[in-house]
């Protein structure tokens, strides 16, 4: 495991060094670029002159004798022992016509051109280090940091190669050969990876063994004898390797193409991205620099230019792997082919007015490089430039971001809506502070009746009034959609105008318009809920009394599970809005009382009020109580019963006694028991206070059997069973017959004994958990 971890240290070590010795000779020697060639008189004249502007700021001529480099014969410089090439000096002496000239080299050490392969040395350890830290797991991505690592190798030693030095020459003409080799080794374990395909591999070693003793053969750069031989076939090696090495892949990939062209799916997408991105990459490299070279001895292009459309191959694949969208590469390609051609017209239209204006300063290289550029750079930031627009959406567009996210918010509430409350609460509220409008309403338009549910400052009257005269969709004051139009109902939403008494703009008409959209669904919901919950309402009335009725004891649960659940939540928002409310009035009520500012007159007033708001907060605390007996899970039943009927005695006309025994075995009921016995404990109470006309009222529970006995009694007006009022719907839900029918969900028996003028005995039996056992 060690010597698996140490092999990128060293490999790391070694490039930092080789990094370090590049730079030096880069930034502290500038590139002279002077050719010689040895007469038969053995004289060193200037051959060439690889940069225009040395022959202008040096005076050079091709033709001139060179006599002294750096005040030594020219045989003994170091430079033209190994390249004939004059490099690292700082002076020169050359005869022009049998003129002595003494010139001094004193030009910049670096240039732009040098600070481009720099600049995209830099942007290859960005991605190779990326790729190394980021998705190591993945080995098509350890192979692809090996490629922005060779490449970043080649730039690197470029500019220590032009400038004479062994180490830059060694590095770039043996490194221009080891990339085809490890592009296509990525390639080979790309996809296998991906898309289980195996290319042939076996030639990879033989390849690597070849490119090593071309490294091998290439240490004669440091034998001065043997280094001239060796480099004048060097550099042509290189790129003859390099082109026949890339034409050879393209060739696989062409091969693969026809073999899987049949088959459907994926892979076909990705070999076809592939040798599209290949030939984008490695084409202008090729053409324009690398073949003119071995076949002229002089490129159309420059190759520092050129070489920079190698990267795009590299970096595409990196962020598609590293982003997970390998697969969509066929959308991403045609993406960016749109944007190509988007850009087409531009470019073409400004080279040809830069042609035009300076075609006597410009050659076909300079227009060549300009176009392309251009190509590349637009077409890049428009295919980038949705990606940012979204990104800096918020800051851009800042209203239109607003509206999206508040319609995002609003299509999340749609789901939860159930009730007409709540579609104020979720949507009319945002739609309000969204649109920053006055108010806004919901109206529902039913064949007799109207229904409206209104958020902010806006009149249900006028509305009302509005709609009955057919004038609401031709008032210049209020927006108004209709959502739904059908038998049953017509539903319309309406909105005031601005807080600032202005009409909403375009946009926001559109936003209101698709938000209609999403709530004309909610509504046929809301609508169909309602008339749903009514029919159950109905049936609850009208359920079967007998215990025989088993099939429908999942409806008397559902029933009353959902009544248990809105009591909860009623509660729950009753304590933390309204009592939180009242707490904080009376603590600054408080306080305004105990200040030495408030003379005594004036504090009995506040007193009376902090008592009055105390009242009403007891009162909502006891309605909380009532709504959500919490204390069932911490005391259970009877400490229950026993604390509320203590605080209800204080209230009632008559006289309230409740006996239990024994209370352990009482104890033992579920939770779902215990709650249903509080609640016909509750209605009967209530019951009592409303119509039973008692002095007495007492509640007895008992156990024997295995079943509990619940009694109520009164010595109060009794009623006639015969007379029995059904509750209708839309009622409360705590009537006689709610009790029968939780009796009956406990499995229980419920009987009357009343009679008119003779007061009312109710008795409940349940069974027990034990009882259920036996």
């Amino acid at each position: 495991m060690l010597k698996k971890n140490i092999w990128p240290i060293w490999i790391m070590t070694i490039f930092l060094v080789a990094q370090a010795w590049c730079s030096f000779i880069t930034f502290h020697y500038p590139y002279i670029g002077i050719s010689l060639e040895q007469t038969e008189a053995r004289q060193w004249v200037i051959r060439e002159l690889e940069q225009e502007n040395i022959r202008a700021q040096l005076g050079l001529k091709v033709g001139d004798i060179v006599v002294l480099v750096d005040h030594l014969p020219p045989e003994e410089s170091p430079s033209v022992q190994k390249w004939k090439m004059v490099e690292q000096a700082r002076s020169l002496t050359v005869i022009r016509e049998g003129e002595r000239i003494d010139i001094s080299i004193d030009i910049p050490s670096t240039t732009i051109g040098d600070m481009i392969p720099i600049v995209q040395e830099l942007v290859c350890l960005i991605m190779a280090a990326l790729l190394w830290f980021k998705v190591r797991r993945s080995k098509s991505s350890v192979m692809l940091a090996a490629v922005f690592l060779t490449i970043a190798t080649i730039y690197m030693s470029l500019g220590a190669s032009v400038r004479g030095d062994a180490v830059g020459k060694l590095l770039i003409t043996g490194f221009m050969m080891v990339l085809p080799v490890v592009f296509y080794h990525f390639l080979v374990v790309f996809f296998e990876e991906k898309s289980g395909l195996t290319l042939p591999s076996r030639m990879l070693s033989y390849l690597y063994a070849f490119v090593g003793a071309g490294l091998v053969v290439r240490l004669l750069y440091f034998y001065p004898p043997m280094s001239f031989t060796v480099y004048q076939y060097s550099p042509t090696i290189s790129l003859i390797f390099f082109v026949i090495g890339f034409a050879c892949i393209m060739v696989v990939l062409s091969r693969l193409y026809v073999r899987k062209k049949k088959e459907a799916g994926h892979v076909i997408s990705i070999i076809t991205s592939i040798w599209a991105a290949f030939f984008i990459s490695f084409l202008p490299v090729i053409c324009f620099s690398f073949l003119p070279i071995i076949f002229t001895g002089q490129s159309i292009m420059d190759a520092r230019f050129t070489s920079g459309f190698i990267l795009f191959f590299p970096i595409s694949f990196a962020y598609l792997i590293a982003s997970d969208q390998l697969y969509d590469i066929g959308l991403v390609l045609r993406r960016f082919l749109f944007t190509c051609l988007l850009a087409v017209v531009p470019v073409v239209v400004f080279t040809s007015v830069y042609v035009f204006m300076f075609h006597r300063n410009s050659d076909y290289s300079q227009i060549i490089f300009l176009f392309v550029g251009l190509m590349i750079m637009v077409s890049l930031v428009l295919y980038a430039a949705e990606h940012w627009t979204t990104r800096l959406e918020p800051y851009l567009f800042p209203r239109k971001f607003m509206l999206q996210a508040a319609l995002k918010k609003i299509s999340r509430n749609l789901g939860n809506i159930s009730n007409l409350r709540e579609l104020r609460e979720l949507i009319l509220v945002d739609i309000v502070a969204t649109l920053q409008v006055s108010g806004s309403a919901i109206v529902f338009c039913y064949e007799n009746d109207m229904e409206i549910v209104h958020e902010g400052k806006i009149d249900p009257a006028e509305i009302r009034q509005l709609i009955q005269s057919s004038s609401l969709l031709q008032n210049r004051y209020l927006t108004c959609i209709e959502m739904n139009r059908h038998e049953a109902y017509t539903s319309y939403l309406i909105i005031t105008r601005k807080k600032t008494n202005t009409m909403l703009a375009k946009e926001e008409l559109q936003w209101l318009h698709l938000i209609t959209s999403y709530l004309e669904v909610s509504l046929e919901n809301v609508h169909l809920i309602r008339k749903l919950t009514f029919r159950l309402q109905e049936m609850a009335s009208q359920l079967p009394q007998e215990n025989s009725a088993r099939d429908i004891q999942w409806f008397r649960k559902v029933m009353f599970d959902l009544q248990e659940e809105e009591r909860v939540r009623i509660a729950t928002e009753l304590h933390d809005t309204t009592l939180q409310d009242l707490f904080f009035l009376k603590r600054r009520l408080t306080g305004l009382a105990d200040s030495a500012a408030m003379h005594k007159e004036e504090q009995e007033p506040l007193r009376g009020m902090i008592n009055y708001v105390e009242m009403i907060n007891e009162s909502l605390r006891q309605s909380c109580f009532e709504l959500n007996p919490y204390l069932l899970k911490e005391v259970g039943l009877i400490k229950t019963l026993n604390m509320y009927l203590e605080k209800e005695a204080y209230t009632t006309p008559f006289e309230l006694e409740f006996k239990v025994e024994p209370v352990p075995v009482i104890e033992e009921n579920g939770m779902a028991t215990e709650r249903h016995l509080f609640r016909i404990v509750q209605e009967l109470l209530n019951n009592a206070k409303k119509h039973s006309q008692a002095t007495k009222v007492s509640f007895h529970i008992t156990e024997a059997d295995g079943r509990l006995r619940l009694v109520y009694e009164d010595d109060g007006v009794g009623f006639d069973e015969q007379e029995e009022v059904r509750l209708q719907i839309g009622a409360s839900g705590l009537g006689l017959e709610q009790m029968r029918t939780r009796v009956l969900q406990m499995g229980g028996e419920i009987e009357y004994i009343t009679q008119k003028g003779k007061g009312t005995k109710v008795v409940i039996m349940v069974p027990t958990e034990r009882g259920k056992q036996k």
